[in-house]
């Protein structure tokens, strides 16, 4: 049975400014650990976004500009 009172959910998209800003930001917090398990899970998340940033289908998706330019 379906649910009625399900709110709408809207999709944020990022600039590649604040994407990048993010990254570095990931990046910085990992190195806050020292060196160990919790550490390493942080920087895989630093680098999983740094993947996907790299990734032209991912970014069209996510990102104002994508969104520019997919409706041009």
């Amino acid at each position: 049975m379906p649910h009625t009172d399900r709110m709408p959910t809207f999709e944020r998209l990022y600039s590649i400014e604040e994407l990048v800003e993010l990254q570095r930001n990931a990046l910085r917090y990992a190195r806050s650990f020292p060196p160990g398990a919790e550490r390493n899970q942080h920087r895989k998340v630093a680098m999983s976004l740094r993947g996907l940033c790299k990734s032209k289908a991912w970014l069209d998706a996510h990102t104002v500009e994508g969104a520019v330019a997919a409706s041009a």
